[in-house]
């Protein structure tokens, strides 16, 4: 839980640098609703189906490849290349370790946490807890948030990058009074700001709309009868 609340604080950070949230509503992702689908069966896995163990720990490690599938065509969006790396750190410690993020007993023991995770109440998959002999030990759960404190609970390397990544993506999007928002919020990224270039050129007239050079007036050699022609006919 301290991950999403602390996400949510990071975005809202410009608010307190001159910035708009109204930058969030203009914004244009692609592939929403596979991240969407991500976080729904990653929550089922972890919290709500009982098992097969193996099919849970496919579907939860399978929920990190489909963000990452999400970060790659939203690449160019600001931030969201830190907050994936901290998702492919925290994805990859889990597929190592049988689905479960390894926790440091001295994190839990911090945290107040210690107990409960030793009882092991839950059944199931667990998002993070101990592990016998972890892999990338030092990618898990090793930092807390003291007990007594509010949220107080584990987290990783991997939680931090997420954070930092949303309120980085926060401050570009919505602006600060030192700077303006990001300008492909609303285009597409990339290909939108080269289109919307393109569309704020003038249209070009057509050929046959443009205006003619003026005739001019001369005198016709033959029989001394002044009269209108075109620039083209003069001579000499």
């Amino acid at each position: 839980m301290i991950v999403p609340v602390c996400a949510l604080l990071a975005v809202l950070v410009p608010l307190l640098v001159g910035g708009r949230l109204r930058g969030f509503a203009v914004l244009r992702l692609r592939r929403t609703e596979v991240v969407s689908a991500a976080f729904v069966v990653q929550f089922a896995a972890v919290s709500v189906l009982p098992g097969p163990r193996v099919l849970l720990v496919a579907l939860h490690v399978g929920s990190y490849l489909a963000a990452g599938a999400f970060v790659v065509v939203n690449r160019r969006v600001p931030g969201i290349v830190v907050l994936g790396l901290g998702a492919l750190s925290n994805g990859l410690t889990i597929a190592l370790n049988g689905g479960t993020l390894p926790a440091s007993s001295a994190a839990l023991a911090r945290a107040g946490m210690l107990e409960a995770e030793t009882l092991g109440a839950a059944a199931g998959l667990a998002n993070s807890g101990i592990v016998a002999d972890p892999r990338l030990a030092l990618l898990g759960d090793v930092f807390a948030v003291p007990a007594g404190w509010p949220l107080a609970n584990v987290f990783s390397v991997g939680d931090l990058l997420i954070v930092l990544g949303a309120g980085w993506a926060s401050l570009r999007i919505c602006g600060t009074r030192w700077s303006a928002p990001w300008e492909g919020r609303a285009s597409g990224h990339a290909k939108g700001r080269h289109l919307e270039g393109l569309l704020a050129r003038p249209a070009q007239e057509p050929a046959a709309a443009r205006p003619r050079p003026p005739a001019r007036r001369v005198a016709a050699r033959r029989g001394g009868v002044t009269g209108w022609a075109p620039p083209t006919a003069l001579t000499g």
